[in-house]
């Protein structure tokens, strides 16, 4: 899975072929065929591998952090924090979904985009259960909070040195702001 993560990452979707994925492994076309019967079989492999890593990154700092607000800080935080250990991931995801379905999102792919949204709605909602949040539409915030995360995969193309702590720092300020009781 390393090996086409970083081969997506590198040459872009149309340009890893199964053959140049297998050659960077270091095995032959046939093992890879075997494994995946097609490039979209292998293609479903690496969003899932990508995905389960992810959540395996940050869900057990929302669930450590003692509160619906902290939790939301911690979901922002370590997903910027996972952007910047693992840009590849970043970039596979994005050649994946940019590359593999129609430009209205309705591809093999785009359902996992939605449980993205759906995480954060459960933070939300679980603000909104102890108090912590206002009330708000979750679904709106959620896609917004999304949006702004998944944006930075243009702007590290465009300012490869962006900071991605101060950056993560400062999402998480704006979307407390944005959600807590009182504002």
């Amino acid at each position: 899975m390393d090996c086409a993560i970083q081969a997506i990452a590198e040459w872009g979707y149309a340009r890893a072929s199964m053959a140049k994925i297998a050659a960077r492994a270091g095995v032959s076309t046939g093992v890879i065929s075997y494994h995946f019967g097609s490039k979209e079989e292998l293609i479903e492999q690496v969003v899932a591998t990508v995905v389960t890593v992810g959540k395996e990154a940050i869900e057990p700092h929302v669930r450590a952090a003692g509160g619906a607000r902290a939790g939301l800080r911690a979901l922002i935080i370590t997903n910027l924090d996972f952007i910047r250990t693992h840009p590849a991931y970043m970039r596979a995801m994005v050649e994946i979904i940019a590359r593999g379905g129609p430009v209205d999102g309705s591809g093999p792919y785009a359902g996992h985009g939605d449980a993205a949204i759906e995480d954060v709605q459960k933070v939300l909602h679980w603000g909104q259960q102890t108090g912590e949040f206002r009330h708000l539409d979750t679904r709106v915030v959620a896609v917004a909070l999304r949006a702004a995360i998944d944006a930075i995969a243009t702007r590290l193309s465009a300012e490869p040195d962006l900071d991605l702590v101060r950056y993560g720092e400062q999402l998480a300020d704006m979307f407390d702001f944005a959600t807590r009781k009182g504002q």
